[in-house]
Order: C-alpha cells, then structure tokens, then sequence
C-alpha cells in the first residue's frame, strides 16, 4: 500500500501478524476436546456383563431371604411353643435382617451402575458452562483474527500512511487515512456565545488564501457539536468552544487538498446604511468610549455610542455623521486635542 494509491470499498489495506492469536485458537480448540472427553469419560455406560452379574446377585439375595422369611415362620412357631430356646429365636432373627441388608445393598449396587450412565443436573451445568466459557474465549479470538485484515471503509484515496511493513503496531493506533473523492467536510471551532445563532442549514463563506489572492466559496453548516469543549486561542486564552462542521460547495475545477486551512465566515446578522468604525479607533473614555475626529484640520476626542458588532468593526449610532473625518490609530505618538492634523489630499 502506497500513499496516494486509489483504492475501492473493501480493499485490503493491512494485515496484522495474527500468529499469536492462531496459537490461542489452536490451544482453546484443544481444551475443549479434552473437556468433552473428560465428561464422555465420567459419564460412560457400565458394560453389560457387569449389570448382568450385578442383576444376578439382586435374584439370590431375594431369594435367600425368602427362604429365610419361610424358616423364621417356622421357627417362631416353635419359639412360641417352647421347643426351641430363645438364643435359637435370636439367631433367627439376626439372620432374617442380614439377609434383608443383604438384598438392599446388592439393589443399591445394581442402581449405582445405572445411574453411573446418567450424569446428574449439577455435573451437566458443571461441564455445560465449561464449555460454554472456552467457546466465548474461541469467539474473541476468531474476531480479532478477523480485525487483523484491515480494509478500506470507503473508496478513495490513501493519505498519510503512518507505517511501513514489519512496524510493531498498538490497539487504536492510526494507519492511514482513506480521503474519498467528493466528500470533504469543514470543521471550525466557534465561540460558544456565537455558536447559538448558527443553525444546521445556514449557508456561510469559505475563503482560502492562494498565493496573497483569496478565493472564496459557498458552504452549508451540515452539523453542530452538542457541547462546547475548552480551547486555547492564540492568544494563549482559554475559550469555550463548539464545533461546527461545514460542507463546502467548491467551484467547478477547484482542485482540492485534505487538510487546508480555510477561513469561514459566517453572517449570523446584518445591519445596512448605518456608520461603522474598526474597533481598534475605540478607547475607553469618561465611563464610555470615544474615537479621535478631525475637526477643522485640528484632532478632538468624540465621544460616542456604540452598538452592533462583528470581529473587526462596531456601528456608532450617536456621536458621528457620514463625512465624519477619524483617526484609525488612537495611539499615534503626540496626539493631543487641538493638534494639527494633515489630510491627505485636503
């Protein structure tokens, strides 16, 4: 990939070494297998001899203890006549309860070969969420395999390509940039307190500086900011800020490079017929303000009343008339009341 290379939507633009992330796929593919033979294990059906001997067992010991049920009949009806003792009776007893613990145990043992096969709801979640958790690990790792194929989100052109082949790269680093051919936007910052009067769909002037000539253009505000952000000016003051994004509606042939600088002006009010002065002629005088008038050839202060304003000029509505002569430079060294003052070409 080369800087200035035409590209279309999905181009590869640049792959990632993935190897690592190959390594963890292969390990958690791994761990999973040996999870499923680890549960198949546990839970492996008994062998049917084993149940077959086991179900044998159960028979005769429902059979000894039926026979020894019918001999203890027999022997408590002697006990009861007296023909027998009654450690014989005893005996009897004790061998009629060994056979029936006989008989439960050898039932328990044919159960517990059964249910051997039949994995219980705890050991099911155990493995279940086991498995579940290795797939999820498996699914993050196929993803940023697949983020490591990056490809052009737009057609365009590339600019600024920050890398080259073997670089060492970090999680949100920029690559390049991806200019498409028609769709250039503006974004200036202004003052919050201006910010109010602009809206989407005010139309605004672009002017670009082209070897001391200005070339200027139309453009549309497309989108406000919905916050203000902290700023430094040029003056090294902090200002609150919101950033307006503009698209320009460049002339017909109006060769174009991402990243210029543009000046946007924009007409938030307008006032016609009225006297206007640069601001730097103000200066603060007797709670007010006033500018320097030539009168009669000589320099007097005027005081004036002002009102609106734009970055570079304010409307004096009381204090001045059309023809009035000002002086632009307040700071003028000897300027004086009643100094003489020269006109040019008077």
């Amino acid at each position: 990939m080369e800087e200035g290379q035409q590209v279309s939507k999905n181009d590869l633009l640049a792959m990632v070494d993935s190897t690592e992330l190959e390594f963890q796929l292969k390990q958690l593919q791994a761990e999973l297998a040996s999870l499923k033979g680890e549960e198949a294990d546990r839970h492996k059906q008994p062998l049917e001899s084993s149940i077959k001997s086991q179900e044998l067992l159960v028979e005769k010991a429902k059979l000894d203890l039926k026979a020894i049920e019918n001999d203890f009949v027999r022997i408590e009806i002697l006990y009861k006549e007296g023909a027998i003792s009654a450690k014989e009776y005893e005996d009897a007893q004790n061998m009629l309860e060994t056979a029936k613990l006989n008989l439960r145990q050898q039932e328990e043992a044919l159960a517990l070969l059964y249910e051997s096969s039949k994995p219980t709801s705890g050991s099911q979640q155990f493995y279940a969420g086991r498995a579940e958790a290795l797939r999820s690990q498996m699914e993050l790792v196929k993803h940023r395999i697949e983020k490591s194929r990056i490809t052009a989100p737009a057609e365009g052109v590339v600019a600024n390509l920050d890398v080259t082949k073997g670089d060492v790269v970090n999680p949100g680093m920029k690559l390049m940039d991806i200019f498409a051919g028609e769709e250039y936007l503006v974004e200036v910052f202004v003052l919050a307190e201006s910010a109010a009067s602009v809206t989407e769909g005010t139309k605004v002037k672009l002017i670009q500086d082209r070897k001391g000539e200005d070339i200027s253009f139309d453009g549309v505000v497309e989108k406000i900011a919905p916050a203000a952000v902290e700023m430094i000016s040029a003056l090294g003051l902090e200002e609150s800020r919101v950033k307006v994004t503009v698209k320009p509606e460049f002339p017909e042939g109006f060769p174009v490079f991402p990243g210029s600088v543009l000046d946007v002006e924009f007409t938030t009010d307008k006032k016609e017929n009225v006297l206007a002065v640069p601001k730097t002629a103000l200066f603060p005088y007797e709670n007010g303000k006033a500018l320097w008038k030539v009168e009669d050839g000589k320099a007097k202060i005027q005081p004036v009343e002002t009102g609106f304003e734009n970055d570079s000029h304010v409307v004096v509505t009381k204090g001045l008339e059309p023809g009035d002569l000002i002086i632009l430079n307040p700071q003028l060294d000897g300027l004086k009341e009643g100094k003489k003052i020269t006109v040019p070409g008077k």
